[in-house]
């Protein structure tokens, strides 16, 4: 592999495809020039989106199978050679590899930026279709090909748009992510005997996934059909339960059952560190480096050059005893906003995915809690105790609460007392929320909720 050329190649890739999922509508409706805030046909240039977000799919989809194709090629080889104990083959082989799977991470986070765009960047709705399930789907197999054919004909409606979930790298509920003049809807694309067998018999008897629990099919059909069978009923009853918390703000949870949702409207306007965040990468253009902290808790860090690597060093020590991250973790990790909707300017944005400008980020918890506390929100560590008896009767993924050397940090609005979830403290790294913003927040959701059912993850 000629990695300069790959590269480049790669980079003239993602600038096409990040012009179309993002920048196509508006440039088509007004010739490239300034949008005028009012006075234009908002259904004509909902049009042009669509048809933009129609190409960048076709081409990311192309990209992804590529790709895959690669990845094949070179996991055999790998193999082969640990088999022959060649390590300075199967090293050489591992790193073009990770390029592959890095490049396959940015053509997913394009299609997340569709979905984003889709869902108008609400949080909840994304979280509800995103199921924690590891490992990517298979898109060089014969059933895509049916995923595709039914994406081709919903696209061919002007007004209508279907997102293959499987590109994505968040949307794991249903085959497609679909938006028309009635709104957001989830499909699921079955194919082969088996499933349409299995469709037919759920059609015929009205299953549900309660019901099939009241039911006996062993005499009828043998166990593997059976477990086929109940994974669809489970699937169907997730994507129900979404689709009406989309509808109505609230309902059951698709992932944690006994579970209810209910999606409160906060009266706290999101305010953000962009424009700090936006005067660090400018001053890159007079030298290497530049530092901000954020209402004393967030350390940026932005570098280019060899202070990419300095940087880190310089990181740890402002952060210490706390972690940071890399900006371009957030690539398929967490729901938040992707990158290539960040308003930091299109250059800068290729600059960051392509690593020429490095954005570390941290968060200072000790300075965090004292702010909470000087904002009128009692706030502390818990003892390990406390955490994991927290934990032991959590009904949601135990991995969602934020923890630090098992200690957990436990907030208390008016009396009632929780734990701070994995999403809060990502909201403010990876969507720039300032803590002060997301505090004041969650402090507004909480008293207009209710509250055994809400927690920032």
């Amino acid at each position: 592999m000629d990695i300069d050329k790959e590269l480049k190649a790669f980079e003239e890739k993602i600038n096409e495809i990040f012009f179309y999922s993002s920048r196509y509508g508006v440039y088509t409706m007004f010739n490239g020039a300034e949008p005028p805030l009012d006075g234009f046909e908002s259904k004509v240039l909902n049009r042009h989106c669509l048809d933009g977000f129609k190409l960048a799919q076709t081409k990311i989809v192309d990209e992804l199978r590529a790709l895959q194709t690669k990845s094949k090629h070179y996991q055999e080889e790998i193999k082969q050679a640990k088999r022959e104990r060649n390590k300075e083959v199967e090293n050489t082989l591992s790193q073009e590899l990770s390029i592959l799977n890095y490049q396959s991470d940015i053509f997913r986070n394009l299609a997340d930026t569709i979905a984003w765009q889709m869902l108008n960047g609400n949080h909840y709705f994304l979280r509800r279709l995103y199921t924690q399930e590891v490992g990517g789907k298979d898109l060089l197999d014969k059933s895509f090909e049916y995923v595709i054919d039914f994406t081709n004909k919903i696209n061919e409606n002007p007004d209508a748009f279907c997102l293959i979930s499987d590109i994505t790298n968040n949307i794991q509920l249903g085959d497609c992510l679909i938006v028309d003049d009635e709104g957001i809807k989830i499909s699921e694309i079955k194919s082969g005997e088996a499933n349409l067998k299995a469709l037919n018999i759920i059609k015929e008897n009205r299953l549900t996934e309660s019901e099939f629990e009241k039911i006996d099919f062993k005499e009828e059909f043998d166990e593997k059909f059976i477990k086929q069978l109940k994974r669809m009923l489970a699937q169907n009853a997730k994507i129900e339960r979404v689709s009406k918390i989309i509808q109505n703000n609230k309902g059951d949870d698709p992932k944690y059952r006994d579970t209810k949702v209910y999606i409160t409207e906060s009266d706290i306007a999101i305010e953000t560190y962009h424009s700090s965040l936006i005067n660090l990468i400018n001053q890159l253009d007079e030298k290497d480096w530049a530092y901000d902290c954020i209402e004393a808790i967030v350390h940026i860090g932005v570098y280019k050059n060899d202070w990419r690597m300095y940087g880190q060093f310089s990181m740890k020590s402002l952060c210490d005893p706390f972690p940071f991250v890399d900006l371009m973790a957030s690539r398929g990790i967490v729901i938040c906003e992707p990158i290539f909707l960040k308003p930091i300017g299109d250059d800068k944005i290729i600059d960051i995915v392509l690593g020429r400008i490095k954005i570390y980020i941290g968060i200072d918890i000790e300075k965090f809690i004292e702010f909470s506390n000087l904002l009128g929100i009692k706030a502390s560590w818990s003892s390990s105790k406390e955490l994991h008896k927290y934990l032991d009767n959590l009904k949601y993924n135990s991995k969602e609460i934020f923890s630090f050397k098992n200690k957990g940090v436990k907030i208390e609005i008016d009396g009632k007392e929780l734990f701070l979830g994995q999403g809060f403290f990502s909201k403010i790294i990876f969507d720039h929320i300032l803590p002060s913003t997301m505090l004041l927040k969650y402090q507004s959701s909480i008293r207009n909720s209710i509250f055994d059912n809400l927690f920032e993850r």
